[in-house]
């Protein structure tokens, strides 16, 4: 016991070693995990893009007829908005096809690894074939490269002096603006809603993606219906957007300026992501081949008797092994907090806010977990999982020859489990129960120290 103890806390210091490997913030879009809207200079580039769309109507928020006033801080705003739109469009286009030919080349080669793999072990003719990948990312590319995803329709303007609660009443526009008492100021928001029509020989579908940020907190939400691979460029319909400025008469008008045009950038770097209707960032690309693994599997006689266990046991494992061959340990653990801590899929910004403003608002979002913790069960094909992962960063080829020379030699069924109990405790000298539970142990704390330094 005393020997299988120092191993493990040897195991668990090289496992945390990953923990001196840099880490990124989740990030929602390719923008805003770029940190455009935190770059002084993108601003200073503008000249750079091509204008965006064509001009901008201005309106008066008060009369709602086209604004005449001479104002130097409605003039610049107008006339850098399209080239600042401009300048996101281009960057976004950039990011996201390096990232899809990143993912597309890595996960061509997963997919061979991982079917070599999967073949040693008796699952056979596992692939992917290349024109199955990233459907929907490639149609919202091809749509993003024909033609802008948003119109930015109007620019409403709003003079601080003239605003109050009470000459507001009634007035459309008025419902993307509210007086914070807390700050003892207006707020302004931009609501948003994207269509998608799916059309197939005999049927019609829309399905929908609405999204809202305050634009002064950078806090909103994000509610999409599923969005299907049979698309093409023209179903996606364009999104007029209208968005409120609020002058001041008692500030300067360049320091004015600054701040509005920081806040459009952004804003809009969180606003405009079309391909957060495919997946989050953090999650988009990941986790699709260990799922295509278990998929086939399911279709396939394998001799074991516990398959609703063993088959997303194995899979993810075998995935695991791959993972680590190509990205390294950090993916596996960083995967895997994402999905168990970033539980808010509708959060968009920098929190969550369903933004229910005026009456009949009454969005429902779901909440961020609190507290949450780590708790890993053999009996849980998660947990098992990561017991035998540790089993394979403690002993490699060894448990992995073992396993699969246990699992090809079988001549009838039995329980897959007890053949993977019987691996670990052959090749650790521990009796199984012990080592898993350590295991376990160690596996749950390298993911909530991962999980703190991600936080922190």
């Amino acid at each position: 016991m005393l020997h299988f103890s120092a191993r493990a806390k040897q195991a668990a210091f090289s496992l945390l070693l990953i923990l001196s490997i840099p880490t990124a913030v989740w990030s929602q879009s390719a923008l805003s995990e770029a940190g455009v809207g935190d770059n002084s200079s993108f601003l200073f580039e503008l000249e750079a893009y091509a204008k965006y769309g064509g001009d901008i109507d201005v309106i008066d928020g008060m009369t709602g007829k086209r604004y005449h006033r001479s104002n130097d801080v409605v003039k610049a705003i107008n006339a850098s908005f399209p080239k600042i739109m401009g300048g996101l469009h281009t960057m976004l286009l950039v990011l996201e096809l390096k990232h899809m030919e990143v993912h597309m080349t890595k996960g061509i080669e997963h997919t061979k690894k991982l079917g070599d793999l999967a073949d040693s072990f008796g699952i056979k003719r596992f692939m992917v074939e290349d024109d199955s990948w990233f459907l929907k990312e490639r149609r919202i590319l091809a749509r993003l490269r024909k033609e802008p995803f948003f119109q930015i329709k109007e620019l409403v303007v709003w003079h601080r002096d003239e605003l109050s609660s009470i000459g507001l009443r009634g007035n459309e526009r008025a419902k993307n603006l509210r007086f914070n008492p807390e700050i003892l100021d207006w707020e302004r928001r931009v609501l948003t809603e994207w269509e998608v029509n799916i059309r197939t020989r005999k049927s019609f579908r829309r399905v929908n993606k609405w999204q809202g940020l305050n634009l002064d907190t950078n806090r909103g939400f994000h509610i999409s219906d599923g969005l299907p691979t049979n698309i093409s460029t023209s179903s996606f319909r364009e999104v007029k957007v209208s968005y409120p400025i609020i002058v001041y008469s008692d500030r300067d008008e360049q320091e004015q300026i600054d701040h509005l045009q920081r806040l459009i950038v952004k804003n809009m770097s969180y606003l405009y992501d079309p391909f957060s209707w495919g997946a989050k960032r953090a999650t988009r690309f990941r986790g699709r081949i260990a799922g295509e693994l278990l998929k086939h599997m399911k279709d396939r006689s394998y001799r074991v008797t516990d398959r609703e266990w063993f088959d997303p046991t194995i899979c993810n494992f075998l995935n695991d092994v791959i993972a680590l061959e190509i990205h390294g340990l950090k993916e596996i653990y960083d995967f895997y907090v994402v999905k168990r801590f970033e539980s808010n899929p509708n959060l968009m910004g920098e929190e969550m806010d369903p933004l229910n403003w005026n009456p009949g608002e009454e969005r429902e979002t779901s909440k961020k977990r609190t507290n949450v913790k780590v708790w890993l069960n053999f009996n849980n094909p998660t947990g098992a999982r990561f017991a035998m992962l540790d089993a394979y960063l403690r002993y490699g080829d060894v448990f992995l020859d073992n396993l699969r020379l246990k699992l090809t030699s079988l001549k009838t069924k039995e329980a897959g489990r007890g053949i993977i109990e019987e691996s670990i405790s052959e090749v650790s000298g521990v009796p199984a129960k012990t080592y898993i539970k350590a295991a376990l142990e160690a596996q749950a704390d390298g993911i909530m120290r991962f999980h703190e330094q991600l936080s922190g």
